[in-house]
Parts: structure tokens; C-alpha cells; sequence
């Protein structure tokens, strides 16, 4: 008898526990943190990676603990459920995986399987990849673009398709600041905008 989507996720998640693939000292090491969520969501969030909740992005005015909070606060204002309508992953599955480009693509490697599988078995129509670095990785692995974007504003909620899914590239909350370029009104203005166009792909 074929095991359910939940299952499946339940058994992935026990193996993103118990992964050993990146050396780190025991000191240092957080428990993974796999993705939460309707199981057979038609939309996906992908998130760099956890961090501690006090843990915030120098000029920021969010951290990266209150960044899922936020994007889930977006998403009901959106009139969208995370039991229903949502799945919320990361491309990095440890908490523990902040470090020198050559470390990332080391972590981003190991991990890249656990978030194909992710992708395999919720089955999402769109994902919304947050951030610049995030979206080059998506679209390098599942769309094999070579190109790598240099300014998110290029590919900011730009539609890209695959025969699986639609790719929708976003800014990351945690780039929201005062007085910068995103500002926490621009950024819900541009997510109402997005949630308009998830109702109509």
C-alpha cells in the first residue's frame, strides 16, 4: 500500500535529522530544521536557511526568527493556510551553515537532495524561492540556468516554468529595512501584488 505524502515527509524528516554530511564541531552543531507544512501544497517557500531567533541581518529590521513568522502572517492577510495551501522549507537544513562561500556550496550540495525529495513529494504547482542567493541556486539546479543574477530586482516575482512547477523569485524579508530599497510597506504592497498573481497561476 503506497505511504501517504505525510509519511513520506515524516520519513524524509528523520533523515534530515540524522544526516552527518557536514563535519561541524559538537559545540557548534543544531538540530537540522526540515520543512513545515500541508503536505500536498500547492505553494512552496524556500528560505536560505534557519538561524537562532535573535539573529538578524545587519541593517535589518528583521530577524530571521521573526522571518517565518512573518511570511505565514503574509500569507493568512493573503487569506492562505499553512495546513492547507503552504509548505515552508529551507535550501540549507542547518541552523549552522553560515560561513565562507566555499563552506555554503559544501552545505548547499549535501543538501540539494533532501530538498529535490522535498519538492518530489509535495508536488507544489509554485515555489517562491526568497532571496537572491536562494533563486540562483533554484534556477541553476531545476531550471539549469547558468546565468547568475547579480540584482534581485531583475528577477523579483519574475515567473519562471519548468515542466513540474513555476518558480516565483521574492525578495527576503530580512533585507526589509528603514531606509533601504525594501521597506516593510513596499514589501507587503509587492506581496499583495503576488498573492493576486498565485490566485490566477
Amino acid at each position: 500500500m503506497p505511504i501517504s505524502a505525510r509519511e513520506s515527509l515524516n520519513k524524509l524528516n528523520k533523515d534530515i535529522s540524522n544526516c552527518k554530511k557536514c563535519i561541524v564541531p559538537i559545540k557548534t552543531q543544531k538540530q537540522s530544521s526540515p520543512g513545515s507544512g500541508a503536505p500536498k501544497a500547492r505553494i512552496m517557500v524556500i528560505a536560505d536557511y534557519p538561524e537562532s531567533p535573535d539573529t538578524a541581518k545587519k541593517g535589518s529590521t528583521i530577524s530571521s526568527g521573526d522571518r517565518d513568522k512573518f511570511i505565514k502572517k503574509l500569507f493568512n492577510e493573503a487569506g492562505l493556510s499553512f495546513s492547507r495551501d503552504i509548505y515552508v522549507t529551507y535550501l540549507i537544513k542547518c541552523p549552522s551553515a553560515a560561513g565562507t562561500a566555499k563552506s555554503l556550496k559544501k552545505h548547499i550540495d549535501n543538501c540539494i537532495p533532501f530538498l529535490s525529495k522535498e519538492i518530489s513529494i509535495i508536488t507544489p504547482h509554485i515555489i517562491i524561492s526568497l532571496g537572491l542567493d536562494v533563486s540562483n541556486v533554484i534556477l541553476q539546479k531545476f531550471f539549469s540556468v547558468s546565468k547568475k543574477y547579480r540584482n534581485m530586482e531583475k528577477i523579483h516575482m519574475r515567473i519562471f516554468e519548468n515542466p513540474s512547477f513555476k518558480l516565483v523569485p521574492f525578495s527576503n524579508p530580512m533585507d526589509i529595512s528603514k531606509s533601504g530599497a525594501i521597506t516593510e510597506e513596499k514589501y507587503r504592497k509587492d506581496f499583495q501584488a503576488l498573492s493576486k498573481l498565485l490566485k490566477i497561476i
